[in-house]
């Protein structure tokens, strides 16, 4: 049940959508390793909130927040697909107000859905960036998509960045859905992975030439998820075909180049929660949290733990039912 304030805040913020300027926006919290050296992630994944289905809709602010509450992340990232009825502001109020009641910095990309009701992901995103404790950003105009930013992590002590997030908009679907050639779902474009690799050798120079240990969160899975899919190191369930893009970008042969990414996470694929890595890279989908959706596997989140001394973290599905299922350390749970 959102509050009065926050009603208030969410008319308010309807009004001057599409007519205010960016001066308007939220200052971003800084992310930051703890005091332990660690950083835990949450990502929700296909959320589908449709407002006016009540009892759908309670059960995953159940689920939010009851995941929240038993976490306690540094940072939740909301990977795609978040609101998917008529009454946008609403429909992502709802499924925010649990991080900001919590005062957890999230972040959000978008799905292939969420552009369908109303507004335009880049009007989302104008909305979004004037919600407290957010640290998403529109990114660069000039590029493809609606959200294509990097989220630094500085160390448990002083102002160093120690890791980063790439959060990139994946795109909808292609031009001509009906073409088999081009198949049904876009693809990552060539100008956001240049994009990627201008910023990421930015912060690898500015590192000393070593690349800082990096995520990458979107939401529709990279052709190469099929080859992880099949590897005996995967962990995880795989129920449903990879709806990838037909057409291969480059992204994953951008992220191997670069040596930055250790991990990239998605939905998009409602049955499938597998992690696996493709020559040292973790390709990880999400948990799907939704319920007005299809999805046989139980809903919650994907959790994922940073360590702040080098290339690794821990990752697991929390469920209500299970809170630390499908358990892995990277890199050695995937080495042979």
């Amino acid at each position: 049940m959102l509050t009065n304030y926050f009603r208030l805040w969410i008319v308010a913020c309807s009004i001057i959508l599409g007519t205010a300027g960016l001066g308007y926006a939220q200052k971003a919290p800084v992310l930051r390793f703890n005091k332990d050296g660690k950083f835990k992630i949450v990502q929700f994944t296909d959320i589908h909130m449709k407002e006016y289905n009540e009892g759908k809709r309670d059960t995953v602010i159940e689920i939010i927040t009851t995941v929240l509450e038993r976490e306690k992340p540094d940072l939740v990232v909301l990977t795609g697909d978040v609101a998917t009825s008529a009454n946008v502001e609403k429909a992502w109020g709802t499924v925010l107000q649990p991080m900001i009641d919590a005062q957890i910095p999230w972040a959000a990309v978008f799905g292939n859905h969420d552009g369908e009701h109303q507004y335009s992901n880049r009007q989302i995103m104008e909305f979004l960036l004037r919600m407290p404790y957010n640290c998403s950003q529109i990114g660069p105009k000039k590029f493809s998509g609606a959200g294509n930013y990097v989220l630094e992590i500085k160390g448990s002590t002083g102002k160093k960045d120690k890791a980063l997030i790439y959060c990139i908009d994946s795109n909808t679907y292609t031009e001509d859905g009906k073409n088999p050639e081009l198949g049904k779902y876009d693809w990552i474009k060539f100008d956001q992975i240049k994009w990627y690799r201008e910023t990421s050798q930015a912060y690898t120079s500015k590192n000393g030439n070593n690349p800082l240990p990096a995520l990458a969160f979107f939401h529709i899975p990279l052709p190469e998820y099929e080859a992880v899919s099949k590897k005996e190191t995967t962990v995880g369930v795989k129920l449903e075909s990879v709806a990838s893009p037909v057409i291969n970008s480059g992204m994953y042969s951008a992220m191997l180049e670069m040596k930055d990414v250790m991990g990239v996470f998605v939905g998009h694929d409602h049955d499938n929660n597998y992690i696996g890595t493709l020559n040292g890279i973790c390709l990880a989908y999400g948990c799907k949290t939704g319920m007005d959706s299809y999805g046989k596997l139980d809903k919650g989140a994907r959790v994922i733990e940073l360590y702040e001394d080098g290339r690794r973290f821990d990752s697991w599905i929390h469920t209500l039912k299970n809170s630390r299922e499908y358990f892995v350390s990277y890199p050695e749970t995937f080495q042979k």
